[in-house]
């Protein structure tokens, strides 16, 4: 090698090395990520019972978000009905824990397992539908399983189920239990995603979503990425599901299987910010927070929340997080397209 070369290699080696800058900023945002993580684990021994069930409630509806925000601002699926997986996740942890008299928390596996059984099952009707008809076609599966379990005998009908092994555990112990179960499911969806979105599916992901005849012409699988991403946001549904219901004791087709839950999946993403991580972050918290303090106002709370969707999606259609990003320029989760 010669004299010439060698200060080009060097700075070849300097180039890929990461500065101090960008390793700092890394180091912090782990280390926050890390202690937001233990205050939160740790929740239990400081809070009350209310604020726990608030908690699982926050934690649940925040990942059925996230995972529509896959579907939707990553995959281009615009799934109204994902509550099937909601209801089908709960059933599922329900039946075979008192059928069998399994403990709940070693039949939430088995729950995703269904969630994401069903998602193949189900893929091949729903993808031969596109744009609005894939919409009502998931809201239309949503109801046949609704109906389902409202005339099915074992799964309790129109009254549902109650978590009958639940009741061998102390207050305390559900309580915690039921919490660090949609603590896992928040954390590991979010954390999930950002792994996903910085591979190679998500690189195949946001290329169909922005022109599916150019992935194509790319070589990207469009049919397998979009099942991928089907049974993945199915999977994280249906244990969030599960582990609402599981809080609550008690779980009914309507309310397994409403609308509501989809309905507040796609307001949170588009109030925090569609396709982004950081979007259902932001919107979860606005959301929560809003309903905390509008809620005694009744009907009156719902026309805010429609009147606030309606005017983010006419000055910051990229959502909240949108102008909190142009503003300080953050990027939380450097979630970057790359194909290696």
């Amino acid at each position: 090698m010669s004299d010439k070369e060698i200060p080009l290699r060097r700075a070849e080696i300097s180039e890929r090395r990461p500065s101090a800058s960008k390793l700092s900023i890394a180091i912090a945002k782990w280390s926050v990520a890390v202690l937001i993580t233990l205050a939160l684990a740790l929740l239990p021994y400081y809070a009350s019972f209310g604020t726990l069930r608030l908690s699982v409630e926050i934690l649940t509806v925040f990942a059925v978000a996230l995972a529509w925000n896959l579907l939707a601002g990553y995959g281009g699926l615009v799934a109204v009905g994902q509550h099937a997986f909601i209801g089908l996740g709960a059933y599922t942890l329900f039946a075979v824990s008192n059928q069998f008299g399994v403990n709940p928390w070693v039949t939430l596996p088995i729950a995703g397992l269904a969630s994401a059984a069903f998602a193949l099952l189900s893929a091949w009707p729903m993808f031969r539908l596109s744009g609005p008809n894939f919409a009502v076609g998931t809201w239309v599966l949503a109801e046949v399983l609704r109906i389902g379990a409202q005339n099915c005998d074992w799964l309790g009908g129109s009254g549902g189920l109650p978590l009958m092994a639940m009741r061998e555990f102390s207050r305390e112990t559900r309580n915690f239990g039921a919490y660090w179960a949609a603590l896992a499911i928040g954390i590991g969806s979010l954390w999930g995603a950002r792994h996903i979105l910085r591979g190679k599916l998500g690189l195949g992901l946001m290329s169909v979503r922005d022109s599916a005849a150019a992935a194509q012409a790319s070589g990207v699988p469009i049919y397998r990425v979009k099942l991928l991403l089907w049974v993945i946001a199915g999977t994280i549904t249906g244990l969030a599901g599960a582990v609402a219901y599981m809080s609550t004791l008690q779980v009914t087709p309507d309310a397994s299987f409403g609308l509501q839950w989809t309905a507040e999946a796609i307001f949170i993403t588009i109030l925090g910010g569609l396709g982004t991580l950081e979007g259902p972050i932001i919107g979860t918290v606005i959301y929560f927070a809003l309903r905390e303090a509008t809620a005694g106002y009744g009907t009156w709370y719902f026309v805010g929340l429609g009147t606030l969707a309606i005017v983010t999606m006419l000055i910051a259609p990229g959502g909240a997080w949108s102008l909190i990003a142009r503003r300080w320029s953050l990027d939380l989760f450097s979630v970057r397209r790359r194909a290696d």
